[in-house]
Order: C-alpha cells, then structure tokens, then sequence
C-alpha cells in the first residue's frame, strides 16, 4: 500500500544536487536561527514554491502532549481502511527521515533530497532580499513539496509549538483539526497561564471545518468551544481500562472495545481521540480496531528488554509516566537515566516521578538547551536521596546493570541514543 515516489515520476530516475548527507546538513545548520513564531515568512516561502500546501487534505494536530501518538494511531487507522497516509512529525526522534513518514515508513532519502533541492532555491532566493529561514519553516516548507508529490489520501500535521502561530498553520481548510490535552508548556513562548496557551493552541481552528478536542480542564475548553463557533466540535470520551500489562492494553469506549500495544496509562486516551477522529472521516469500526491495535509509535513508553525509553519532557507527560510505571512496575526493581533541557518545568518532573525509583542516574542534555546534570541530581535529591550524576548513557547503563527495569526519559534528545546504544549492546538474554 505504500505509495513510491518513481511512480510520481512516469518511471524517470530522480537527479539531485544534493546527497542526503548534504541535505540534511544543510537544514540542520539552521537550527542556530532559533525559534521565530509567525506566518509571514513560512507563507512567503510557500508561495514562492506554489503553494503545496493547498493541494494536500490536512489533518492538522496541535496540543501539548499526545499529537505523535494520537498522529500514529490516525495513520494507522486510515491504512487499515485501504488509503494512504503521509504524516510530519515534529521533533522527530531517531534518524531524521522519521521526520517525513508515508503509511508509517520512512519516506526515501532521495525523495527528501530532490524536495530539498527545490526548498533551498527558494530560501536563496528569500535570503538575497534580506528574509532568513528557520529550520522549523524549511521542514514544514519540505513537508508540503514531499506530500503534494506524494498525493496521500490524508496528511497528518503536527504543530512544532503552539498553533496560531505555529508555522504549520498556513492550511486554510484542513480536514480535520485535531486538539490533544493541553498543559503547561513553552511558556516563554505561549504564556503563562493554561488560557493563554489554550488561546495558540486553538488558532489552528478553521471555519466550517470539524474539530476534535480531548476531554480538558474546563478553562481550555471554554476557550476551544469559542473558536469552534462556526465549526463542528467533537470530543473524545474518556475511556476506561479492561485490563493492562506489558503486552499492551484492553480498553472500552464508545460502546466498543479496543486493544493496543502502545504502552503507556495515556495510550487509551490518545487513542480514544484518534477514534473519534476516525469516527468524524466516517471510517468504518473493524479498520478502527486494526489500525489501534496495530499502531506502532517509537520512544513513547517503549519497552526494549528491561529498558523503558519515554519522552516525558514535561509536568503532564512526567505523571503520565508516573502513573505507568505505578501500574507496570515496583521501585525496588527500578531506576532512572534522565537528562533535561534548562528550559523545560524539571523541579516538577522531578517530583512527580523520584519516588518511583529506587535509583535514578542525571546526564547533562545535549545542545545548548541541555541541563548541567549536577543541577538536575540536586533537584531529583530533594525527593528521592539515591540521585547521582552519570558520565555519560553507557556509564548508567553500565551502573543499572541489576535492575530489573530501567527508564530513561526527561527529553527526546538522548532516546535515540539510548535505543541505539541498547540494540548495540545487548543481546535478548541480557536485556
């Protein structure tokens, strides 16, 4: 069912002037630009690549948690129903083509390369008249060249932060716009309050186009009830948990039961979204219990062994972890690896979580954003006394070698590392 890009091409190889090396070189030098919120210049570059962005149906996610799940459960969903799904995922996590995903795989480096080719003419072309580019509004920029090429039924859209002035919130008339729980998070960007942020998160709203909400706290959702005014508002149930373990969980809402392997005390409730979603496109119910059931997402509570890997960067994504570890694991068996950027909420994510170790190692982040870890071990300490600073993943690993479970979480920045160090070294007796 996977769409390839020859087929777009009438057979013809694609010539490039970039390799992928190059490529990806290339946009992520541009991370140095920082963060610039706004539309003016994502829409800029758009126009200038005729406007791909219009010829694709959009299924647009924005919240503070739970958009790469609920993306991979909806994705999965439309597969099973037989039509093609493209998705962009921001931070990717892993090798950068996760970032540009078709029916769940990688799109191809060569398609990533010939898109590049086209984007970078216009950013030169911006640049020479004194316009300077993000890397966040040149990936959205290749997201949409990739997917117009690429023609899928639907593309799933994540908002990198925020959503009303999220670059990706150039689409005039999504399909669907889908809003996942909303928290406390980027504050220096969005706001101080859970309203301020509600009030971004909800400028993806569009007129007369349906949207999906997770249950929130009663302040979001009068800010979402208010954009919706002119549009059709859908929210998910709370499900409840059958049964749960480390093979997946069991849960019902909608008056159907369900089934999912992604773990995770959140997983249902990511899914019960992706399921009301589902319900809005008018799939049919045995391809929405295929797709949940069959939905894979990496680094979200993922069991590798004994490893735990989990991207609780912040307060609300901390007690979610917390609650699953509470429900799949006991402290004397269990120690952390966590490493956290400087700007993110870790006094809180330290509280939440310490008690459920009996271990817990702290790594410096890497990048500018990252942490000291003696900051971190010293915040972890006021709440759990065996906190202590590693040198790097491979000497906690190394120290951890007794425990039976092992979580490593705080940023997705050391997740990719940490999956490919475990791969590495370990066999399946020693996991």
């Amino acid at each position: 069912m996977i769409y390839y890009y020859r087929a777009f091409m009438k057979g013809a190889d694609i010539i490039t002037s970039m390799d992928y090396t190059t490529a990806k070189e290339y946009i992520q030098n541009l991370q140095g630009r920082g963060i610039v919120l706004g539309l003016d210049t994502v829409k800029q570059l758009l126009k200038k690549l005729g406007n791909p962005e219009k010829s694709v149906p959009v299924i647009h996610i924005a919240g503070t948690n739970g958009k790469g799940s609920v993306g991979a459960y909806l994705s999965s969903v439309i597969y099973e129903n037989g039509m093609n799904c493209a998705r962009f995922v921001s931070p990717c996590v892993g090798e950068y083509q996760n970032t540009f995903l078709i029916n769940g795989e990688c799109v191809s480096q060569e398609v990533i390369c010939d898109a590049m080719d086209e984007v970078k003419n216009a950013i030169d072309e911006m640049e020479n008249d004194g316009v300077y580019t993000t890397q966040f509004i040149a990936e959205t920029a290749l997201a949409f060249v990739i997917f117009s090429r690429l023609m899928p039924d639907y593309a799933i859209i994540e908002c990198g932060m925020g959503g009303k002035e999220d670059a990706t919130n150039v689409v005039d008339l999504p399909a669907l716009s889908i809003i996942t729980k909303i928290s406390l998070d980027h504050t220096g960007f969005l706001g101080n309050t859970i309203t301020e942020i509600a009030e971004q998160k909800a400028g993806i709203i569009k007129s007369n186009a349906p949207v999906v909400s997770a249950v929130q706290a009663i302040e979001v959702q009068n800010v979402i009830k208010r954009h919706c005014c002119n549009s059709e508002l859908y929210t998910a149930e709370n499900p409840t948990i059958i049964s749960a373990d480390l093979d997946g969980t069991t849960f019902q809402a909608y008056g159907n039961v369900y089934t999912t392997r992604m773990l995770g005390v959140y997983q249902p409730q990511n899914a019960s979204i992706a399921i009301q979603a589902s319900r809005v496109l008018h799939i049919p119910e045995n391809s929405i219990k295929k797709g949940i059931e069959n939905a894979v997402w990496e680094y979200r509570c993922q069991r590798i062994g004994k490893f735990i890997l989990d991207g609780a960067h912040n307060p609300d994504g901390a007690k979610a972890l917390a609650d699953s570890l509470k429900m799949y694991t006991v402290p004397k068996d269990t120690a952390f690896i966590c490493a956290c950027f400087k700007d993110k909420d870790y006094e809180s994510i330290a509280s939440l979580t310490a008690k459920y170790a009996d271990m817990i190692y702290c790594l410096s982040a890497p990048s500018n954003r990252g942490l000291d870890k003696d900051i971190l071990r010293d915040t972890f300490k006021q709440y759990n006394p065996n906190s202590h600073t590693a040198s790097s993943l491979t000497d906690a690993i190394d120290k951890l070698k007794n425990h039976k479970n092992v979580v490593i979480f705080g940023t997705l920045s050391i997740l990719s590392n940490a999956k490919e160090l475990i791969e590495r070294s370990y066999n399946n007796a020693t996991l």
